[in-house]
């Protein structure tokens, strides 16, 4: 006698599949994928109140819409403590490798994980990134097979650290520790890394299995440095052991935070006894040249330029561009800026600002030389390096050539068709995820080419992201796309702005997306607050009927080209200043400006946030990328950048020669 054979729901999916394809009219593909979204979001609709019968049989008539995994997808998902392990299997095995699929395997394997039933585990277990999921899979591991097999993973995990917010990782670890396969020396180690981190709780998880008194004795040496700095430089437990060493540079980086000159003083004292590596003392140097320039200290110029070049870190690279641009210590800065930079993405900067030093002493020959060479690069700094030399911008523009055979197969990749009908039923987040997931599996010309084609799906924001990761940075009709160029010029005419100021902002802020939310709750194209966009229309005599209307092109234009001219009216016509209060506010704009009058390109260097800092730069080199899109005058950016006046200064007359 056969066995009978269990019949499941996703059996029912491919016979109603079946039924669907077999009944199905004879009708234009237009046609039917017209039916097919509006069946689509019949489902989702079902769905939503609970129906799933109601929502299966739709999801059954679906044929091969692209989004019909998506229903079984929320199916599956709402029912995963219940569904049957082959039915979640035959899921998983249909959409491997897919965002939709590897959603689902994450929620399925911590509902497994929780049941404890390790063996579906391992057996549907893919490498995952979370950490969690990873201790999971070695306690299933841990369940089912020898220790002497899996110990070692398990240590390769605990030395990488613990799960955020989770205790997965406990149940391996307390098998580690119990093993007696970890020394003090190695206990020692994972605890530096959790100190260093600022992760005291982990390290005191890690502490209780010290087996020697010493090791016991210096984590609380340790613990009481972060209470007690400057008692703890003091304490004969620092001495020639290496392990009282990390002790006595973190009290000493927790010290310098509070008192620089206590700082300077406590480490002077310890060095005099002579038991600190050169490595050591140089980091020591980092830690007191850092919590200087922090402070404004006003021997940070000299500490920071105490500090060897060899150990320079990119935290003190920052600092020393940063104070010496804004201390105007050229001669400083030009033995800083000789050394390779090693902060990411910042070698332009790093190269402008040691031709500026070198011009600013006297140095004009090695700098034109440099400027020149500088100002051949399509970026905000080779046109700041053009500007001295008065030079001519140039743009390098090469658009991205792809053939219809590329663009075919890239259409074709199932992830970027369901991002597409999200998309186009209005589910953009689903399409967020499915170009995220997708584009992580792409390199090279496969990015450009999805480019191109989020590019011609109207996804502006999408081709730029994409083309960043590709490195591509020449295709600048799809980098700078001209969208929305009816408004921006009704607006910009009316508020009496440039259309390549109110281009760039757009750019900067919103890619293009007319539906972008920031986290901070800034919304549409010009990312307008809801109190500021209610602000600027009642004093610029503008309707506003909602946050919601922020998400309307029209509407969001119209109070952003309003915000933007108030700006540039409080700062004299200062594109630079303006850009930053619009991206930061005035009320910061003005805690930035100090007693004197300032080149805003020095300016710009010295503003203390990271995101307004590069806000700023971008917005100044868009303006100059949208002059040549919309093939105006291409208008200098030292001309949108007059001096920075004094915090109190009145009228554009204050920093006049």
């Amino acid at each position: 006698m056969k066995p009978v054979r269990k019949f499941t729901r996703s059996h029912l999916w491919s016979a109603l599949l079946a039924i669907a394809l077999w009944t199905a009219n004879t009708t234009s593909p237009a046609a039917d994928v017209a039916i097919q979204r509006t069946t689509f979001q019949r489902a989702l609709k079902a769905q939503a109140r609970d129906d799933y019968a109601a929502a299966r049989r739709l999801a059954a008539t679906l044929g091969d819409y692209p989004l019909r995994p998506y229903l079984m997808h929320e199916d599956l998902r709402k029912r995963l403590a219940s569904a049957p392990v082959d039915e979640v299997a035959q899921f998983l095995n249909d959409n491997a490798g897919s965002y939709l699929g590897e959603h689902l395997r994450r929620a399925w394997l911590r509902e497994l994980a929780a049941k404890q039933r390790w063996s579906i585990l391992l057996r549907d277990y893919h490498e995952q990134d979370d950490v969690a999921l990873q201790c999971q899979q070695l306690s299933a591991r841990l369940a089912l097979e020898p220790l002497s097999t899996v110990l070692a993973d398990v240590e390769n995990r605990w030395r990488e650290g613990d799960a955020p917010n989770s205790n997965a990782c406990a149940g391996p670890f307390a098998r580690l520790y119990a093993s007696g396969r970890l020394t003090d020396a190695q206990l020692w180690s994972r605890i530096s890394h959790d100190m260093d981190n600022g992760d005291t709780r982990l390290a005191q998880s890690v502490a209780v299995h010290f087996e020697a008194p010493r090791y016991r004795g210096l984590f609380d040496l340790w613990l009481r440095a972060a209470t007690a700095p400057l008692a703890v430089l003091r304490a004969p437990a620092i001495n020639d052991k290496v392990e009282s060493h990390r002790i006595a540079l973190y009290a000493l980086a927790r010290l310098a935070r509070q008192d620089v000159d206590a700082a300077r003083d406590a480490w002077q004292s310890l060095t005099a006894r002579e038991i600190f590596s050169g490595e050591e003392r140089d980091a020591a140097a980092r830690v007191i040249a850092l919590a200087a320039a922090a402070a404004k200290h006003p021997q940070r110029i000299a500490l920071l330029d105490a500090v060897p070049a060899a150990a320079a870190t990119i935290d003190v690279q920052r600092e020393q561009l940063r104070a010496g641009i804004a201390a105007r210590a050229w001669g400083e800065l030009v033995r800083w800026t000789a050394a390779p930079c090693q902060i990411p993405d910042e070698n332009l900067r790093w190269r402008y600002w040691h031709g500026r030093a070198l011009q600013e002493s006297g140095r004009n020959e090695e700098a034109n030389a440099l400027l020149r060479e500088l100002a051949g690069e399509r970026d905000y700094y080779g046109f700041l390096a053009a500007d001295r030399l008065a030079l001519d911008y140039q743009f390098h523009e090469i658009p991205i050539a792809a053939s219809a055979a590329e663009l075919r197969a890239m259409r074709e990749r199932p992830a970027l068709q369901r991002a597409h009908e999200f998309d186009l039923v209005g589910l953009p987040h689903h399409a967020y995820n499915e170009w995220s997931f997708e584009t992580k599996r792409l390199t090279g010309r496969d990015l450009e080419v999805a480019a191109v084609v989020a590019s011609l799906w109207g996804r502006p924001d999408r081709a730029i992201l994409i083309l960043s990761l590709a490195n591509a940075y020449d295709d600048l009709s799809i980098r700078f796309p001209l969208l929305y160029t009816d408004l921006v010029q009704k607006y910009a005419k009316l508020r009496g702005l440039e259309p390549p100021r109110v281009l760039a902002i757009i750019r900067a802020e919103s890619a293009f997306n007319p539906a972008a939310r920031s986290p901070v709750g800034a919304l549409g194209l010009m990312q307008l607050m809801p109190d500021t966009a209610r602000e600027t229309a009642r004093s610029a005599g503008l309707r506003f009927n909602g946050v919601q209307t922020l998400v309307d092109p029209a509407i969001n234009i119209a109070l952003g080209t309003a915000f933007l001219r108030t700006m540039l009216l409080r700062y004299d016509g200062n594109f630079a200043m303006a850009a930053a209060a619009y991206n930061a506010g005035p009320g910061r704009v003005r805690q930035w400006q100090g007693d004197a009058c300032v080149p805003t390109e020095s300016w710009v260097e010295t503003i203390p946030y990271t995101e307004t800092r590069g806000y700023v730069r971008r917005a100044l080199f868009y303006a100059a990328i949208y002059q040549r899109r919309l093939e105006r005058p291409i208008m200098k950016l030292k001309d949108l950048m007059p001096p920075v006046p004094p915090r109190d200064a009145r009228g554009p007359a204050a920093c006049s020669p």
